[in-house]
């Protein structure tokens, strides 16, 4: 499958792909440590293979296939779902749906380290 990545962070070493089937979100798990993070930015078009686990679309085998080919599409599918920051918005539902805000760096890297604790 062909992806592109929304988001990704170094330090807990996942990334999230928006797939072009346009389904569900894949979410990528650099389970081998030793061999560093594969640098993902948002963006870059990525080409992977797909399991299921759960509920859960897991990319594996994942390979950059162009950097920052779509750098605009987190902020455009969130302005196309009346996602702007700081904002609610209703979902097809009626209920409301509140966006997370944006975590600062160091924030990030506490959480990790936390959660790095618990394994």
């Amino acid at each position: 499958m062909i992806g592109v990545v929304l988001w990704s962070d170094e330090t807990l070493n996942k990334a999230v792909i928006w797939c072009d089937d346009q389904g569900d979100l894949a979410f990528y798990t650099n389970k081998d440590a030793e061999a560093g993070f594969q640098e993902l930015n948002a963006g870059d078009w990525v080409e992977f293979d797909v399991t299921v686990s759960g509920n859960f679309r897991i990319a594996e085998n994942l390979v950059v296939l162009m950097e920052k080919g779509s750098p605009d599409l987190a902020g455009r599918l969130s302005a196309a779902a009346g996602c702007a920051a700081g904002t609610s918005s209703e979902d097809a539902s009626g209920g409301t749906v509140i966006p997370f805000p944006v975590r600062e760096a160091s924030k990030r890297n506490a959480a990790a380290a936390l959660q790095a604790g618990r394994r």
